[in-house]
């Protein structure tokens, strides 16, 4: 049988109509929720001020916790988890994305993924990039996992729709390993941890450009389905992109794990494939690289974006779409901030064939483990190796936490290591979000978002709360176990 995909009309963030559409939905597609289920939603990123449209809505999340009562005759437990990105506490991300009073309501329980155990998952490698993988220990015990995507352009891999939301359910010590040019892979090989079960994707406003601070795109569509690949095929056909425009959905149906052609997949609802296309008539993508982005008379930061290790040319999943997403999210803050910032060169990958034209004030970052360069910098012989290691040298066992603390830490050390030097060399692979923010707002000299008064007290309390009860979860809990 042809999957199913399902569009339904929804323009506005009623949750009773939200509710009803979405029990139709399950009822249409013959599922039952059953056992331990999970709603994985899409919080990447959530403020009501700066970050919108980043993350699935809490009217969205209402009526489908609603809906899935309403079929819940089998489920022993409902829950809620997700690990937003950028190093920020989920439960900070939960409370600014108003999921609380809704999670009281429904009564359901709360899996923050960064303070609970990992475990290891074993893949089947290869195909996979590695042969295990570590998860949440709640993702694994769950038996029907709802998948709650945000329909959003993506600035790395293009979109982000149902496949792409499973990086969310991985800590930040396993999430950045292989976050680099084979991203598109990783996303695919996650599908292995958990079966799909269910759907749900808030498209009613979709996030149009970026993925942390996207534009809002009046869509109004709820898009239902339990194939994967199915679903982000016809999502990707409504915004222009072919399935063979977007690696990860091509590699998932080449791994046989739904259907690429438009022809095995059954389009049902009040909205037609084409009517949907109509509705997202102009919605913006982000396909350029860093290059494309910044290197004009508007922007004060020039890149230089070089090949990484491998047989690609350009590290999409890496610290070049980590730099864009950390300007997007200043940009908010300090609209003008492309003109503003103190002028900066970024160096990423191999780039000992190219010119660096950076006066003598001006600084100079390379930015991750894989930045080589040999040649002038203001006149000046500067030589940057690479410590790239391979993936077979990078042991997810032996990841080390990608705590926010830390990152501050690494900055500092960095910069006072650096201080007075034109050249600063950053490494990571990738570095961060969270490390580009840093770098940027201290060289560049622009605001700073940790300490922004909108987020700065709402965030610090619940940093110290994560960290209390991830000590308590984890680090005690993995003692008691030895």
């Amino acid at each position: 049988m042809k999957p199913k995909v399902i569009l339904r009309r929804c323009d506005e963030y009623d949750p009773d109509r939200i509710a009803g559409i979405i029990s139709e939905g399950l009822t249409d597609l013959g599922v039952q929720p059953r056992g331990r289920t999970m709603v994985k939603p899409n919080t990447v990123i959530a403020h009501p001020l700066y970050f919108a449209h980043a993350y699935t809505r809490p009217e969205f999340l209402d009526g489908l916790l609603s809906a899935l009562k309403r079929h819940g005759d089998e489920i022993t437990e409902l829950s809620v988890g997700e690990r937003c990105g950028i190093t920020i506490p989920t439960r900070y991300a939960f409370a600014e994305a108003g999921y609380n009073p809704v999670l009281r309501r429904h009564r359901v329980r709360v899996y923050y993924f960064d303070e609970e155990p990992q475990v290891e998952v074993r893949l089947e490698s290869p195909p996979a990039l590695r042969p295990f993988i570590y998860v949440p220990r709640s993702v694994t015990e769950c038996d029907f996992f709802v998948n709650t995507p945000k329909f959003k352009a993506q600035p790395w891999v293009k979109v982000t729709f149902a496949l792409k939301n499973l990086i969310g359910i991985q800590d930040d010590k396993h999430r950045l390993i292989d976050h680099d040019y084979m991203l598109e892979n990783k996303i695919v090989d996650l599908q292995q941890v958990v079966s799909p079960g269910f759907i749900a994707m808030d498209g009613i406003i979709a996030g149009e450009k970026t993925m942390l601070t996207p534009k809002p795109f009046s869509l109004g569509l709820i898009v239902m389905a339990v194939n994967p690949v199915a679903t982000d095929v016809i999502c990707s056909h409504i915004v222009g992109l072919g399935p063979d425009d977007v690696d990860h959905i091509r590699l998932a149906g080449e791994r046989g794990l739904g259907p690429l052609d438009l022809d095995q997949i059954e389009v049902t609802g009040d909205v037609t494939l084409e009517e949907a296309r109509a509705r997202a008539e102009g919605f913006e993508l982000t396909l350029g690289t860093v290059e494309d982005i910044f290197n004009s008379p508007q922007s004060n930061i020039t890149t230089y974006a070089g090949p990484p290790p491998g047989s690609q040319d350009y590290c999409w999943g890496g610290c070049p779409g980590a730099l864009f997403e950390a300007m997007q999210i200043i940009e908010v803050m300090q609209p003008n901030v492309y003109r503003e910032v103190r002028p900066l060169h970024v160096a990423f990958g191999d780039v000992r064939d190219r010119q660096i034209d950076a006066s003598p004030e001006e600084r100079v970052l390379f930015m991750g483990d894989c930045a080589a360069f040999d040649g002038e910098i203001a006149g000046k012989p500067v030589h940057v190796s690479s410590t790239y290691a391979s993936r077979e040298q990078r042991d997810p066992l032996h990841a080390k936490s990608g705590d926010l603390l830390s990152k501050i830490v690494k900055f500092f050390w960095l910069w006072l290591r650096h201080r007075g030097k034109q050249v600063v060399r950053v490494p990571g692979c990738p570095v961060s979000v969270a490390e580009n923010v840093l770098f940027v707002s201290a060289l560049g000299r622009t605001k700073m978002p940790y300490l922004d008064r909108h987020i700065f007290v709402s965030f610090a309390y619940h940093y110290v709360i994560f960290n209390v009860v991830r000590f308590l979860r984890v680090t005690l809990g993995e003692l008691f176990r030895r």
